[in-house]
């Protein structure tokens, strides 16, 4: 090869070599934009869930706020009708108030008898509620006593323990003191130290949640509790009233006629004995 005819090769494959690396700078360029692109896309799907999360998160907040200042508002107004109905109404041994504005009578001990073993309650309700318990049994039902008559002392105990165990969690005392006053009557306001309470629960389900009332049992108690003078004391929707949360397992005697009005109304003993409740001879 002459030294004109290998120049030109040079140059040929100079040019050659520069337009290859030409195209992989572009490509290496286009590569670079792309992961910035997407990079940046990326980044934007996450501040766009990250923004939705707090959006969410705010949006809960506020119906969480909305719903306490509604349940207080609730219980301003049930308490202030209260206040205005003043006149004491006498109301009979089964449906006597118990709760954080009605304490019960000091030293007050039921007359009591067992109902099943290590579990009582008043002589005067244990008929009605061997007979309820008998017909769940004779439907299928795998109905369990977790409680019935506590003493003040013992009411006394268990507030005391759940107060302790929610201090332990991590809690202050006046928290743990409020968030257990939601959950454990206050000594000497609970229906159980009266003897007219029973906490009933599915064998298939021991835990005191609200998924109680999923079961079978629940359901059944649910339907039937009336026809032996019985109510769901703490229903859903109703804490700003009688104070507790919703307890699909504490029942309460109140005899027949009243608990099949009660349930009929949808409504708590406290929104009864307020609004509905005529004791006899009454107007």
């Amino acid at each position: 090869m002459n030294k004109k005819g290998f120049g030109a090769w040079c140059e040929h494959h100079i040019r050659r070599t520069v337009k290859m690396m030409s195209c992989m700078r572009q490509t290496l360029v286009i590569l670079i934009v792309l992961t910035f692109v997407v990079g940046c896309l990326a980044g934007l799907g996450i501040a766009k869930k990250r923004t939705a999360d707090k959006v969410a998160e705010a949006t809960a907040e506020v119906r969480k706020e909305e719903r306490d200042k509604l349940q207080t508002l609730e219980k301003e107004l049930f308490d202030l009708k209260e206040q205005q109905n003043q006149t004491v109404v006498e109301t009979p041994w089964n449906l006597t108030l118990v709760n954080y504005n009605h304490p019960m009578e000091e030293g007050f001990v039921p007359e009591l008898k067992e109902l099943k073993r290590g579990y009582e309650v008043d002589a005067r309700i244990a008929e009605a509620a061997e007979k309820m318990l008998a017909d769940a049994k004779d439907a299928g039902m795998k109905i369990m006593i977790c409680s019935a008559y506590r003493s003040v002392e013992r009411q006394e105990q268990v507030f005391s323990e759940s107060m302790k165990e929610r201090v332990k969690d991590g809690m202050s005392y006046f928290d743990a003191y409020s968030e257990t006053m939601k959950n454990v009557a206050k000594p000497g306001t609970s229906e159980h130290a009266l003897g007219l309470a029973l906490d009933l629960i599915s064998n298939q389900h021991s835990e005191l949640d609200e998924r109680q009332e999923n079961t079978r049992e629940a359901k059944w108690l649910a339907e039937n509790c009336h026809k032996y003078g019985f109510i769901l004391r703490y229903p859903p929707e109703k804490t700003a009233i009688t104070g507790i949360i919703y307890e699909p397992w504490h029942y309460r005697y109140v005899g027949v006629e009243h608990a099949t009005e009660i349930m009929r109304l949808g409504v708590t003993l406290e929104e009864y004995l307020q609004n509905y409740y005529q004791p006899e001879g009454g107007q």
